[in-house]
């Protein structure tokens, strides 16, 4: 009789063991899904916050925040994207230069904490070119050979990840717009890189709503003071 207990105590165990499985998965997949909806809605509120910034101490609550979410959500690279992507905004805005240094190379440790988790992503590439021009306006004569150059570097990467990345044509023809004719810039040269941004904006598509966007505003006015110039 004890036997048979053990056995059926044993078959009842057995039983229940993919219920309990099922259960334990089920858990898990809806904690998975609330992680991954509260991480989607904080990061499109701040990035509604971003996009409406204006001044040093609203930028700077985004970039916090982003940083916040980095740092809860390690093996995603967005958070640390768009956070440098702010100071790179604030940086344009300042007009001392170590200040401006100063904001860089925060944005500088944040890329490089985005490379390390998507080494191959073409926006992180393209964004690291967009950081060169204001160290730039730091000190053009001594910095505008170097940076620039690193900056068309950093572009080339990001096109052979994604040669239909709009972002990366926009800057670059930012960049020829703002170097003279003498040294392979000027309007004619950037024309036809504006032209060929405005097309790949027309047709970017990303089902993700976190996905960068930016720059085609821009694109479309700059191609437009060209174009009546």
């Amino acid at each position: 009789m004890k036997q048979n207990l053990n056995l059926m105590t044993l078959i009842l165990a057995w039983i229940l063991i993919p219920c309990q499985v099922s259960n334990c998965q089920e858990n898990n997949t809806r904690e998975n899904n609330t992680r991954e909806n509260n991480y989607r809605e904080i990061m499109l509120r701040t990035l509604e916050r971003l996009n409406g910034a204006s001044g040093r101490e609203q930028f700077l609550e985004c970039v916090n925040q982003f940083e916040r979410i980095a740092r809860a959500e390690k093996t995603r690279w967005l958070p640390y994207y768009y956070g440098a992507y702010a100071l790179t905004l604030m940086s344009f805005d300042e007009t001392d230069g170590a200040k401006r240094d100063l904001l860089l190379d925060r944005a500088q440790e944040m890329v490089e904490r985005a490379l390390e988790i998507a080494p191959d992503e073409s926006e992180i590439h393209a964004l690291q070119a967009f950081m060169y021009p204001p160290r730039i306006l730091v000190d053009p004569m001594q910095r505008g050979m170097v940076y620039m150059e690193k900056a068309f570097q950093s572009l080339e990467h990001a096109k052979a990840l994604n040669p239909d990345n709009p972002r990366i044509y926009f800057l670059e023809a930012i960049n020829r717009l703002n170097m003279p004719p003498s040294m392979g810039g000027g309007p004619d040269v950037a024309i036809p890189l504006f032209e060929k941004a405005a097309d790949l904006f027309r047709t970017f598509h990303h089902e993700d709503p976190l996905w960068p966007r930016w720059g085609e505003e821009v694109n479309r006015a700059e191609l437009g003071k060209i174009q009546i110039n």
